[in-house]
């Protein structure tokens, strides 16, 4: 409901030109001057504003004067909006920052700070949708294999799987700096499995580390785009002297979608890193462009999916 009011207010005041008509008036207006100008109901009117106020859109000076703030100047009719991206892979991240991607902004010193709580959150990611990949789809059947964790952050599903499988082997593979990040996690949360965990400093599968293990990409190509995600699948296979599954665990986009919440994280994925969620077809496509077949897909409860693929 709050969202709903709230990009109502928004759309009303901009309708309304607010944002204009106190630029116009040299960054700050009286409510009784900005309801003369609208021909609207002052009382009204205020209330709308004090709304917009309490998100950071417009600032209150007191006694009913309000001024812009870089929130409200969005709204303005002169601002110059870019409708078509010049370069393709530009996301909206990297245009507030100064065109560095999103991992790339994480990993700077002085960003350290907000990687760790990114990291955390992947960690409770994982314990919220990890039980329904661990107990959905049949990790039996490699309960002696070897598994490399592409990307897999601090390795909360990593530690799921080896803590229910004692003979499973793993590999938490990712950028040095999360790795860093990682083996004091495990020293301090998951000792009694160090012994059957190695970590490896990469970037995306550049070097992939034990060409014989089996690989788990873990909600990576949500984050990729097209293009980038199918050169990813595609150097895999000459690492792979052995010719194991690739497993792939994603949400996907189908008739068995029953959270919206899925539909507005495709857009998350789209605005932070030209990344999308995918349609069955649309990662068997991906698969096929990159030397893969699509063998199976286990849906399992919590909304992911693990799929199965081998070397065409």
């Amino acid at each position: 409901m709050a969202g709903f009011l709230i990009s109502k207010v928004i759309y009303e005041l901009t309708n309304l030109e607010v944002a204009d008509i106190i630029k116009a008036q040299g960054g700050k207006m009286n409510v009784y001057d900005i309801a003369k100008v609208t021909g609207t109901n002052e009382d009204k009117l205020n209330r709308l504003l004090r709304v917009a106020v309490s998100k950071g859109i417009f600032h209150s000076l007191g006694n009913g004067v309000y001024a812009n703030t870089h929130l409200s100047l969005v709204l303005s009719y002169d601002l110059k909006l870019q409708t078509e991206n010049k370069e393709e892979q530009m996301t909206s991240f990297s245009k507030a920052h100064d065109g560095i991607g999103a991992f790339e902004w994480w990993s700077l010193p002085e960003n350290k700070e907000r990687q760790e709580i990114f990291n955390k959150g992947m960690i409770e990611q994982d314990a919220i949708y990890g039980k329904g990949l661990i107990q959905d789809y049949d990790w039996s059947q490699h309960s002696n294999a070897k598994f490399v964790d592409v990307a897999g952050g601090s390795g909360g599903f990593l530690s799921q799987l080896l803590t229910r499988y004692p003979t499973m082997k793993g590999v938490l593979y990712d950028y040095p700096s999360v790795i860093e990040m990682s083996e004091q996690v495990w020293l301090t949360n998951h000792k009694e499995l160090l012994d059957r965990v190695q970590f490896f400093r990469g970037t995306c599968l550049i070097n992939a580390p034990d060409e014989q293990a089996i690989k788990i990409l873990k909600t990576i190509h949500s984050g990729i785009p097209s293009n980038n995600a199918s050169t990813s699948c595609h150097e895999t296979p000459s690492y792979f002297k052995s010719k194991p599954k690739l497993l792939i665990a994603e949400i996907l986009i189908d008739d068995r979608t029953q959270f919206p919440l899925i539909y507005q994280l495709d857009i998350l994925m789209m605005c932070m890193y030209n990344g999308k969620e995918r349609t069955k077809s649309e990662i068997k496509e991906l698969l096929n462009k990159s030397g893969w077949k699509l063998t199976e897909i286990t849906y399992c409860r919590g909304g992911f999916s693990v799929i199965e693929a081998v070397p065409q």
